[in-house]
């Protein structure tokens, strides 16, 4: 591991950036932000925005008002966000599980890899100009494990020379509140921007037609407070042949991890769990060079993350039985070279990622410190490599087209306890071609084959005996092919795309019996495939009227014992319709429509419940106004989301929130 670090010392001393970006600017009510897109493993169009990327912009982030990631990247076609029965709140795209979907903050990955994957509900959303979302076969670019795709967050960047300060103060339901503070300057070739948040709820509303039958009846959902807070920091220089940029994340936050309602304590394993310490560090160094004919870009990364778990008897939460700390160190690098021969654009990709991850449980009583420093903590330790090459057109083709294969391998030298796996190695291809039409459409294909080898969670982990362990696990290997058409007019810009995506050796879990005690297990199935129709359409009905939506059919099917079935918890249908109306100046009205459609949950005795189908509507009013006086720009908001209290289970036992209201104050010069 130290050899690694130093690795990453000597990379970040010679160069850096995120991968292949292109600037793209956006204004919002005040100041012009430079987005910075990460485009990675795509040639951009002449508007800068690559083909097969769906992008949600700094505006429609803004009327969200969301307290965090999870709350924004609801708005992206094919994307599901549930909280599991860890209370982790994490990402799905078009069925794909959160293990195979890789998340970005500017250019660097923010999964932890004990698990890879990152609770979303705890990364702030104040500071970010933009994100994107990528799916089908994504480039080696991305590293290891995006069989499902991957969503890129992009911090806000002043595109002009200035200052800018920014301050929100919110209050919601349930006892929420949260104040959120933003400093951007720029001066020349040098810029900085820095955010922060605060935020604390007591709960989670429950919808009125909610039903767990083993909690007493209570408004909040029982356990579902949290106290967070966190700071980002992003400093930057442009120099004559590229750029230089660092970024700073800490996230902090103590919450508590709703039980599944639906399942009898006596009889079933309940988690009754609090998180008083969940703690993520990350610091990016990236950059660009470009020399004659050839670009180098590249990131290096650092992170840390700390949790404890505390485990309860019951309900009570007062008789502690065990506590899990986890402590997790990573570090990774992100390597490209880029030149155009002979007609085409050659570009050679080297990423890896190296991990530990150390972990304890003990019984009150006992003293962790002294466990710690007589070697008491379970110890992982993991490296995750890519090494591809891609091959795309040039500026001169009327279109663009790329093929790429790369090698992608994960070795495990610390196992802790267990008996060392050997390691995983296996190759992925990608291929895409889109061509333009004179009639303004354009015509796209997007192919390839990727692999998604178990984390060490799933290999070693027990979830403080929650899960039995599977030696024999294996690699999963996802086949897709996808084909669309997009036109964009003056006024209106529509998207349509059909896909197929056939996954062997499927890793999911299922309740066993071991020596009387029912517990999970991870296995691999014979495998998954999962069918669908996306369609999307932004445009203007007016001057005043702003109407965007996305929909999605999908049949995921997982194949057990040569027999069909439906993959846990993945809906059919997913869809969203969002319309924004100034009906005067200074008056914004939005509204959304999200319906969720049929899913399925699993029992306790491996057979599936369907869960219901949802309409959920929300809305939003403010009113603002610019003082050219003195520069402030002040506006203040109410919203509700669910208004109709509409019960939605993502997962058997778990409702998410009913009716919720919040009000708020944001200044801005």
């Amino acid at each position: 591991m130290r050899r690694f670090f130093l690795i990453l010392t000597v990379l970040a001393g010679s160069m850096a950036v995120p991968v292949r970006a292109q600037d793209e600017s956006a204004r919002d009510s005040l100041k012009t932000y430079d987005l910075s897109e990460i485009v990675i493993g795509g040639q951009a169009r002449k508007d800068d925005r690559p083909e097969r990327l769906y992008r949600v912009d700094l505006a429609t982030l803004s009327r969200l008002d969301a307290p965090d990631v999870a709350g924004a990247v609801r708005m992206l076609p094919a994307t599901t966000v549930q909280t599991n029965s860890r209370g982790e709140t994490l990402i799905y795209i078009r069925s794909a599980g959160e293990r195979q979907v890789a998340v970005f903050l500017d250019g660097a990955p923010l999964n932890v890899a004990w698990d890879n994957r990152v609770d979303l509900s705890l990364v702030p959303v104040g500071v970010l100009g933009g994100m994107t979302v990528e799916r089908g076969a994504v480039g080696p670019a991305y590293g290891t494990n995006t069989s499902g795709g991957a969503v890129n967050l992009q911090g806000r960047r002043l595109a002009v020379d200035g200052s800018v300060l920014e301050a929100t103060v919110q209050s919601a339901s349930a006892g929420g509140r949260q104040f959120r503070g933003l400093m951007a300057r720029r001066r020349g070739a040098s810029s900085l921007l820095a955010g922060w948040t605060i935020g604390q709820s007591d709960g989670l509303k429950l919808p009125g037609e909610a039903t767990l039958p083993f909690e007493d009846d209570r408004v909040l959902r029982l356990n579902t407070d949290r106290q967070d807070a966190n700071l980002y920091v992003r400093l930057e220089r442009e120099m004559d042949r590229g750029r230089l940029g660092l970024t700073l994340i800490q996230a902090r936050a103590e919450k508590g991890v709703a039980p599944e309602g639906h399942l009898d304590p006596s009889i079933d394993q309940v988690r009754y769990w609090r998180y008083p310490l969940w703690r993520y560090s990350l610091a990016i160094l990236n950059g660009i060079r470009e020399k004659g004919p050839t670009r180098w870009s590249g990131s290096v990364w650092m992170t840390a993350f700390r949790q404890d778990i505390d485990s309860y008897h019951d309900a009570s939460y007062e008789d502690l039985v065990e506590t899990q700390e986890d402590r997790d160190q990573g570090a990774g690098f992100r390597l490209i070279g880029e030149r155009a021969i002979a007609g085409v654009r050659l570009r050679a990709i080297s990423f890896a990622s190296a991990a530990q991850h150390r972990q304890q449980e003990f019984v009150p009583g006992s003293v962790p410190d002294e466990r710690i420093r007589s070697g008491g903590m379970e110890q992982y330790r993991h490296v995750l490599h890519t090494t591809g090459l891609e091959v795309t057109s040039g500026l001169t083709y009327p279109g663009h087209w790329v093929v790429g294969l790369a090698l992608d391998g994960m070795m495990t030298p610390d196992t802790g306890v267990f008996p060392e796996t050997g390691g995983f190695r296996a190759l992925s291809v990608n291929a895409e071609w889109h061509r333009k039409r004179s009639s303004g459409s354009t015509w796209k294909v997007n192919a390839g084959s990727k692999p998604r080898f178990p984390t060490m969670r799933e290999l070693f982990g027990t979830a403080l005996d929650r899960f039995e362990v599977n030696p024999d696990l294996a690699p999963e290997r996802t086949w897709m092919v996808e084909g669309g058409w997009n036109r964009a007019s003056a006024r209106w810009n529509t998207d349509a795309m059909v896909f197929w995506q056939r996954t062997m050796d499927t890793i999911d879990q299922v309740n066993v019996d071991v020596d009387g005690v029912r517990k999970r297990s991870r296995v691999n199935l014979d495998g998954s495939r999962v069918v669908g129709l996306e369609g999307a359409l932004v445009g203007d009905l007016s001057t005043w009227w702003r109407l965007t939506g996305h929909a999605t059919w999908m049949r995921p099917v997982a194949l057990v014992d040569g027999e069909e079935r439906h993959l846990t918890e993945k809906p059919e249908v997913l869809a969203t319709v969002s319309s924004r109306i100034e009906p005067r100046r200074g008056l914004v009205v939005d509204a959304d429509l999200i319906y969720t459609g049929a899913a399925y949950g699993l029992a306790q005795d491996n057979s599936q419940v369907r869960l219901p189908t949802t309409w959920r509507i929300n809305l939003r009013v403010a009113a603002q106004r610019f003082f050219s006086a003195s520069g402030l720009f002040a506006q203040v908001y109410a919203g509700v989301n669910n208004l109709t209290d509409e019960l939605h289970l993502s997962q058997l036992g778990l409702p998410e929130a009913g009716r919720t209201w919040r009000f708020g104050l944001s200044v801005s010069r």
